[in-house]
């Protein structure tokens, strides 16, 4: 794999932006990020890294087949699922890669999937259980905070164990109020998406979310797609967002830069168009 290093002046944020199919297995992972390590730029350290949704995956438990309504689903299975998808974090995350880590950042978020072989796209149906997680590690302290997606595709609405305390997406970080979101979380604010929303379980999650993010106004959202290659994929749910939380000073998103059918816009417009303020972009090439 090739990194290329795109820098700003002053950067508070970075992403990993991945150019190409991904499997998201602990060794090539943890590689990746010791790649990255490496190519940091010197005397530069950041508030917090992100990364793209399924960055990392796991098995799903096979002792774990009940888990009620996987829209409202029970407490001890998620905290189940939460429990093995910190191990593989453990995992991917040893002592050494996190002082190395600790040198670049504070906080590194990690978009961590129950393995499923098919991405969570829009069009795409998923019917199998599965969960999409994000963790948001202090590097200081070892601490992990949780939280999931809310919003399931209509195409994973009887797959996704969904996590349903919208709470957990903010945080109140040291350099200021964060709200973290999973891939289709963010269409949470697609106006057109709003308009055409028929079930009122999902007219319920997108008015509580109004609702909390107008309560909390966040400063920054770190947003966790698995992918993206358009510039206009987003746009609009961005535009919104920032519309009814004027306090939002930075974004950014990670989502990975592929698609089977061959990506739609400029990479480097699509990196400019997902995000706000100044970053480090680590674009890996995966076919070199």
């Amino acid at each position: 794999m090739r990194i290329e290093v795109k820098e700003d002046s002053n950067p508070s944020l970075a992403r990993i932006v991945i150019a190409g199919e991904w499997t998201g297995d602990v060794n090539t992972t943890k590689q990746l990020l010791q790649e990255v390590c490496d190519k940091w730029p010197k005397g530069e350290k950041v508030d917090c890294l992100i990364t793209c949704g399924a960055f990392l995956n796991f098995d799903w438990p096979q002792s774990l087949t009940d888990v009620g309504d996987n829209k409202y689903p029970n407490e001890t299975a998620l905290n189940l699922l939460i429990s093995k998808a910190k191990r593989q974090c453990d995992l991917l995350i040893d002592e050494e890669l996190r002082k190395r880590l600790l040198a670049c950042t504070e906080y590194i978020t990690i978009g961590i999937d129950s393995y499923k072989d098919k991405i969570s796209l829009s069009d795409v149906s998923i019917k199998e259980l599965h969960v999409e997680l994000v963790a948001l590690i202090d590097l200081k302290t070892k601490q992990y905070f949780w939280t999931g997606k809310s919003y399931p595709t209509t195409g994973q609405e009887n797959g996704l164990v969904r996590f349903q305390d919208l709470s957990t997406h903010f945080l109140e970080l040291p350099f200021g109020k964060v709200v973290i979101l999973g891939c289709h979380d963010l269409n949470i604010f697609n106006p057109r998406g709003k308009a055409t929303t028929k079930k009122e379980w999902r007219k319920k999650i997108r008015e509580n979310f109004y609702n909390i993010v107008k309560k909390e106004m966040p400063k920054i959202v770190l947003h966790h797609p698995h992918t993206t290659d358009s510039l206009k994929i987003w746009t609009a749910a961005w535009n919104e967002l920032v519309y009814i939380a004027p306090t939002v000073e930075k974004y950014i998103s990670a989502g990975r830069y592929f698609s089977r059918d061959g990506e739609r816009s400029d990479l480097n417009e699509v990196l400019g168009k997902t995000k706000l303020g100044a970053t480090i972009d680590f674009v890996v090439n995966i076919e070199e």
